[in-house]
């Protein structure tokens, strides 16, 4: 209600990219969830987007993190420094949140330039031509 009082506001929702492919080591309600925040964020621009409030939804590919640890086959040390990393993602929402208000981001995709969901690295081992 404070954004609407003084017309002005924006919300970052951090979800996925994979809320853009179903599928591989995200799982079905990962995946479901973000694509609802990506559709909320949309909602969100639809219905207040007269009273100067936006909603931007990060999607951000695979982030070395932790969380990473725990899949069947992490990745290697050489594999996760070539994905996005934690700053990065906080470098972007610095990004998004320095755009006039007169614009709006509706979303935003972030990978890695070595993107392992392209080249199908993430499922399986495949050689590389490095």
């Amino acid at each position: 209600m404070i954004m609407r009082k003084q017309r002005d506001g924006l919300i970052v929702n951090v979800s996925s990219m994979a809320s853009q492919r179903a599928g591989g080591v995200s799982g079905i309600a990962y995946t479901a969830a973000k694509t609802a925040l990506n559709a909320m964020s949309e909602s969100i621009n639809v219905e207040n987007c007269h009273m100067g409030i936006r909603a931007r939804a990060l999607c951000p590919g695979e982030v070395a993190t932790e969380i990473l640890d725990k899949r069947p086959a992490p990745p290697s040390a050489e594999d996760r420094a070539r994905m996005v990393q934690e700053e990065d993602v906080g470098a972007t929402i610095l990004f998004i949140a320095q755009v006039p208000p007169h614009v709006c981001l509706n979303e935003i995709h972030i990978t890695p330039t070595w993107n392992r969901g392209y080249i199908g690295a993430a499922d399986r081992n495949i050689p590389r031509d490095d």
